[in-house]
């Protein structure tokens, strides 16, 4: 690890920028690293004092994750005065949705590698694309970074900052539902249909969580839409010419990461159960 410390942008919604704080602490003691930089809150809540680990500033949200990522990211270049040879982004869903000691340990790991690569390099775990759409449109690549947790080196950098303009080039428009026929013009038809069918379609083996988990309308899904579209152009523009990394390439780090993963769905499933019941036993009284 580059001198044990690494420079973090972390994104946070579901949980408060302090527990947040708290968690990243903790996570970094367990790597035996140091963490620094910004943390970007996305709901607009109350903000703690800066310190000399950690900025904290108020999302704009447009984007949800990518958008902090990238305000964040500009945050963390103005406070290292200059621009870090790599940086970690992460969102709170890694410590509410997955293993997140196993994720970053594994991602942290390849930071002296990415740091070495003379080429745009991105490192996480990478996903198969297994319906519909088989090849990333821009890199022509079986596989995409999942965006909760990954790392970049500053090679990358400027094609993270170029994201939104991407989005807004191919007619992602946020304001516009994604069934409207002017709706992602841009894109590779096929691609247009992935991204429509997690959002839209409902297909019960092929749908985005949120449509049974939040109050939906055709703006949120727009956002949503056009976030799938930022995570897999990310992976596909640094893999056009540069290297995607992933932590679960191999068996063996495949089956732990898998593992690791399904002990926190198992979890996650029981505990939303549990609340469940409660407020259905609530209502009965």
């Amino acid at each position: 690890m580059i001198n044990r410390r690494l420079w973090v942008v972390a994104c946070c919604y579901a949980l408060s920028a302090r527990e947040f704080r708290l968690r990243l602490d903790a996570l970094a003691a367990q790597l035996g690293v140091a963490f620094c930089g910004v943390i970007v809150d996305n709901r607009g809540s109350d903000l703690p004092q800066n310190d000399s680990n950690w900025d904290y500033i108020a999302g704009s949200n447009r984007d949800h994750d990518f958008s902090a990522y990238v305000e964040g990211l500009e945050h963390c270049v103005e406070l290292a005065a200059g621009e870090p040879d790599v940086m970690l982004f992460l969102n709170d869903s890694l410590m509410t949705l997955h293993a997140p000691r196993v994720n970053a340990k594994a991602v942290v790991g390849y930071a002296d590698l990415l740091a070495r690569l003379a080429v745009p390099g991105i490192c996480g775990k990478a996903d198969h694309y297994a319906m519909m759409c088989h090849r990333n449109p821009w890199s022509g690549l079986p596989l995409y970074v999942s965006s909760y947790c990954f790392l970049l080196n500053n090679l990358a950098y400027s094609i993270l900052r170029a994201l939104p303009g991407f989005a807004d080039t191919d007619g992602l428009n946020r304001d516009r539902p994604v069934n409207d026929n002017a709706w992602g013009v841009g894109l590779q038809a096929n691609f247009r249909e992935f991204i429509r069918a997690y959002v839209h379609y409902g297909h019960s083996t092929f749908v985005w969580p949120g449509l049974q988990r939040y109050s939906i309308d055709d703006r949120l899904v727009s956002i949503k839409a056009r976030c799938i579209y930022l995570e897999h152009r990310l992976s596909g523009e640094i893999a056009r010419d540069g290297c995607l990394v992933p932590i679960n390439a191999r068996a063996l780090s495949r089956v732990q990461l898998y593992l690791a993963e399904k002990v926190v769905a198992l979890r996650c499933s029981l505990w939303r159960r549990w609340i469940d019941c409660r407020s259905s036993a609530r209502s009965r009284v």
